[in-house]
């Protein structure tokens, strides 16, 4: 931004031209420091390239900053005709073949900083060695800016101490806490302040050329809105990177929650599946069918007790599809009727959905109707014929134990809904059965990947579970992974403040500029006015000569010639007074007839010019109208002022050059003088 303004200045002082250098030096510093930040926590190849790019730009930069500004004062001084000793050049510059030679090193050996295996800086030993160097280019720095302090005014002697002491002082505070690039800001606020001294000396000498208010205004403008654009840019960069992100992690949660539940779940479908096609159970099951329900009860309660008891079950069932007994670990606890007992309607359900095993939630009866995740698989014979149904229950407490951690650990919201939306499974007992989740095009969701939503406050991710038949629906409530605010709020607030130092050093240009200019047009004024009369004078005159013909606008004028009569007489016979108040009385005249019509120019002792752009109509009352004015004049010496004139209309001569035709208006207005003394009798004094 800065270095925007120093080339649109066009000036050429070589401490000029370092400090430009300086300022993209420190432009590009930042870029890398902002490469270095961007991909910092990122292990791909690519990340780690531009974080090691960037990192490595950063303490190249820090040398060539110290090695500008050596230059700097170098040129500053010797513009100030100072020879400084050239041992602070020798210093800092072995300093820096140091320092060099530790940066290119830990390339190789890692000596001087590292990255970790997440892609994150640390210091090494060397890192203190490097520092030692630049601490003491900074301090030789500092030691030729107060030696030579009477060489340069105070305002940039002040600057050039804040540019040495102001990263110095990071440096140290760095030293004991990092991760905030605490020296590089200090060197961005430093050299802002040298630019201002140095725009502040700057104004003061002759080589200001002229500017305008509104220059330095649309220089402003443009510079704001190029900042503002940067500072917006990187914050809807960060939005995008954010979402981008946040989908990503809320689309991993929603995988591990998945892989999680199923997990969970495969036990009792394997366990339930393994009973329907045990042996023991269906011979079991056969038997009770030929014979009746209770002469196999106590069988198939001691089986359903180990399977109980093996895998921590509190439920453990079978059903016999003829009799409708329902077995227990306790013995038969009922006899199913699904068409008296509304609470066995899950039998007929599942029977009429053609499905090997479901799942259901229903309350269990015979645990003090505990609510339950039931499997349910079929009981065939060795000829595909229905014995019954039999599985397991999964207590939902421990479900909903399950689906909290996950929710309080990643701030979730997780359910499993059916193909109606309504929720079968969640953390939150009171949402069990009786809301139902509003997901458009449910049906067309499959279990391949998920199907992710964004909302205003949450996103939500969808999938078919297929060994279920439910949906997983897994809600992320932090979606912003990124604090944009909290990371963009140190940007917005270093950029209102480089607004205001920017405004402040327009303010103090346009000022200085806006006086400069004034008095630049003072001088040109006073240098194209005639002090006698106050018309333009011959310079100004031929100036305005010289535009027409650039500007190919010759023939929009008339030239119209005018001298006194008679000065010379009044100058010999009442002095020069006399013949003074005749040339100020006719300037007045001449100023009066002509007004806005054109210019008015006295170009000689008594001889005046004008340049009318106005119609020949208006020309004609300009001549009849100075005429007027000329005989109503009065003078304080018995003398009468009179104004021969010659005119010539430009356009009417399309062939003669503007000296032609202003040699033309001479003849014409002496041929007029020669009918003056011919029509007034009196004689004629040549000079």
């Amino acid at each position: 931004m800065m270095a925007v303004l120093i080339l649109m200045n066009g000036h050429e002082r070589n401490s000029w031209k370092q400090l430009k250098w300086m300022f993209f030096s420190t432009a590009f510093l930042f870029f890398s420091e902002s490469a270095a930040y961007i991909f910092r926590g990122n292990t791909d190849g690519f990340s780690r390239l531009m974080t090691g790019i960037g990192n490595f730009v950063v303490f190249f930069l820090n040398l060539v900053l110290i090695r500008q500004f050596i230059r700097y004062m170098y040129e500053l001084l010797a513009e100030k005709g100072v020879t400084p000793d050239k041992w602070y050049d020798r210093i800092v510059n072995a300093c820096i073949v140091l320092s060099l030679i530790i940066l290119f090193t830990n390339l190789f050996t890692k000596w001087m900083y590292y990255f970790d295996d997440a892609n994150y800086y640390h210091r090494n030993t060397g890192w203190y060695v490097y520092t030692i160097f630049n601490v003491a280019c900074i301090l030789t720095a500092g030691a030729m800016c107060i030696r030579y302090r009477r060489s340069v005014k105070k305002t940039m002697f002040a600057a050039l101490l804040l540019f040495t002491f102001e990263p110095l002082i990071a440096i140290i505070v760095q030293t004991f806490i990092y991760g905030i690039s605490i020296t590089n800001l200090g060197i961005a606020i430093a050299l802002s302040f040298m630019l201002v001294a140095y725009l502040f000396e700057w104004s003061k000498t002759k080589e200001i050329k002229q500017r305008r208010s509104l220059n330095v205004i649309i220089l402003f403008v443009i510079m704001t809105i190029i900042m503002s654009a940067s500072v917006f840019s990187c914050i809807l960069s960060i939005q995008r990177m954010s979402s981008e992100n946040s989908e990503g992690d809320s689309m991993l949660l929603a995988h591990m929650v998945s892989e999680s539940v199923e997990r969970e779940f495969i036990e009792p479908i394997v366990v339930s599946r393994t009973m329907s096609n045990d042996y023991t159970l269906l011979q079991y099951m056969k038997l009770g069918q030929k014979t009746s329900p209770a002469s196999v009860e106590d069988k198939i309660s001691i089986y359903l007790d180990s399977i109980r008891n093996g895998f921590d079950y509190q439920m453990v069932f079978a059903v016999c599809d003829q009799s409708g007994a329902f077995y227990t670990y306790n013995g038969i606890s009922k006899y199913v009727d699904v068409e008296q007992d509304p609470h066995d309607i899950w039998y007929k359900e599942f029977l009429e959905s053609n499905k090997t095993f479901n799942l259901n939630v229903d309350t269990d009866e015979a645990n003090q109707w505990i609510l339950s995740v039931f499997v349910n698989h079929e009981i065939l014979d060795e000829n595909g014929d229905l014995l019954g149904v039999c599985g397991v229950g999964v207590e939902m407490k421990d479900l909903q134990r399950f689906l909290k951690r996950y929710e309080i650990k990643y701030n979730l919201r997780i359910s499993l809904i059916d193909q109606d939306g309504r929720i079968q499974v969640a953390s939150d007992a009171a949402r069990i059965e009786r809301d139902h989740l509003q997901i458009s095009g449910l049906d067309q969701i499959g279990s391949d990947e998920f199907v992710y939503e964004s909302g205003a406050d949450s996103s939500r991710m969808i999938k078919y579970l297929e060994e279920l038949g439910w949906y997983l629906v897994v809600e992320d409530l932090n979606p912003d992974k990124i604090n944009v605010i909290e990371i963009t709020a140190g940007s917005i607030i270093i950029f209102f403040i480089g607004l205001l130092m920017m405004g402040i050093v327009f303010f103090v240009m346009s000022g200085r500029e806006r006086k400069a200019s004034k008095e630049l047009a003072e001088r040109r004024k006073i240098s194209l006015t005639d002090d006698m009369t106050g018309l333009f004078n011959r310079r100004a005159f031929e100036e305005d000569c010289a535009n027409l013909v650039k500007n190919d606008r010759v023939s929009t004028v008339s030239i119209l010639m005018m001298d006194v009569n008679g000065l010379k007489t009044a100058n010999d016979t009442y002095g020069h007074l006399a013949g003074d108040e005749l040339i100020i009385e006719a300037a007045k005249c001449i100023q009066t007839a002509v007004g806005e019509l054109g210019r008015a120019y006295r170009t000689g002792g008594d001889e005046f010019v004008a340049l009318l752009t106005c119609s020949e109509e208006k020309q004609r009352d300009v001549l009849q109208t100075l005429d007027r004015l000329v005989g109503c004049v009065k003078c304080s010496y018995p003398c009468e002022l009179a104004i021969s004139k010659g005119l010539v209309v430009c356009k009417e001569h399309p062939d003669l050059t503007v000296d032609e035709m202003k040699d033309l208006a001479d003849k014409r207005m002496y041929a007029d003088k020669e009918e003056y003394y011919r029509r007034s009798g009196k004689k004629r004094r040549k000079m």
